[in-house]
């Protein structure tokens, strides 16, 4: 897998996405600038995404803090009491995990409408979503696909029980996450090791799990040589996890326009490749997420 930042799609995507970003009169980019504080979630994606969002707000004059939440429930009351300004999150997780969609569309624009309207009770906004798509995956080294014939998640069903598994926490027991494993596909694994977030792999590379709860943009896929399942149901990977900036309604009442123009200029840059690359370059490589995230800016002409 190459393990290089890519950005050549991206900037030519940015490009395009920000043509129309002009400085004047008429762009709605003066008066205040509010202070903005942004909020990740503690995993690498998250991480590196918030700090595009950040430094691209910081090259239009915005002053931007950067806080790390545990997860999109304990972002969504910290956007909500107004403690964060905005938090990045992923379409299918804001309509199961807050919105309490049990069946969530598979169409992006249909779910991004769905959402709108649930969250403008709470008093948050949605802007564009991101390209790419961060879908759940279960993948497993090729010693237990061969063993016990796995080959999509139904097969994972039946084997399971003599299976260890690696996720975190927070995928335990959200709806779309093993709880939905289990009622579809008859999931119950010898064993879950519950791990932060960003150690999901570790369980793997210790050769003490089989399993991974895995994300469609993870460079250790190929790193650690696992294969994924196919969701022969499409129940699991049914709807896509494109990646979307939550934002306070306040904020965007308050700002300049040049405040989501911006938000959704890196938002457009954001495609599969690039975050792939990103994240082999913090997780593999051991890079900064904010230096990437910058290069990623400057590649793009974000900055």
């Amino acid at each position: 897998m190459n393990r290089k930042l890519s950005v050549t799609t991206a900037a030519a995507v940015a490009a395009i996405a920000i043509a129309g970003c002009g400085g004047s009169s008429n762009d709605g980019t003066s008066g205040s600038k509010p202070d903005i504080t942004i909020a990740s979630k503690q995993f690498p994606e998250s991480e590196i995404v918030t700090e595009a969002y950040k430094q691209a707000l910081e090259a239009k004059g915005y002053k931007v803090t950067r806080k790390d939440l545990a997860s999109s429930a304990i972002a969504m009351a910290a956007l909500e009491k107004g403690d964060i300004s905005m938090y990045p999150d992923y379409t299918t997780t804001l309509l199961t995990d807050i919105l309490g969609d049990t069946n969530p569309p598979a169409d992006v624009d249909a779910q991004v409408a769905g959402m709108k309207q649930g969250l403008a009770a709470k008093g948050v906004a949605v802007l564009n979503p991101a390209p790419f798509n961060n879908d759940n995956e279960v993948a497993c080294t090729k010693s237990a696909v061969d063993k016990y014939k796995l080959t999509n998640l139904s097969s994972l069903g039946a084997a399971s029980p003599h299976l260890v598994y690696s996720a975190n926490p927070e995928h335990t027991t959200r709806k779309d996450g093993l709880p939905l494993l289990e009622s579809a596909y008859g999931v119950k694994f010898k064993r879950v090791i519950k791990v932060a977030i960003a150690l999901r792999y570790r369980p793997i590379e210790q050769k003490q799990a089989d399993c991974v709860y895995a994300f469609g943009t993870d460079p250790q896929i190929a790193t650690n040589k696992l294969i994924v399942l196919s969701d022969d149901k499409g129940k699991f990977q049914g709807a896509p996890y494109q990646g979307i900036p939550v934002v306070s309604q306040s904020v965007l009442d308050t700002a300049p326009a040049d405040f989501a123009q911006t938000i959704n200029a890196v938002s457009a840059a954001l495609t599969s490749d690039a975050v792939r690359g990103m994240n082999a370059a913090v997780t593999l490589d051991k890079q900064d997420p904010e230096d990437v995230a910058g290069d990623f800016l400057k590649n793009a002409g974000l900055n």
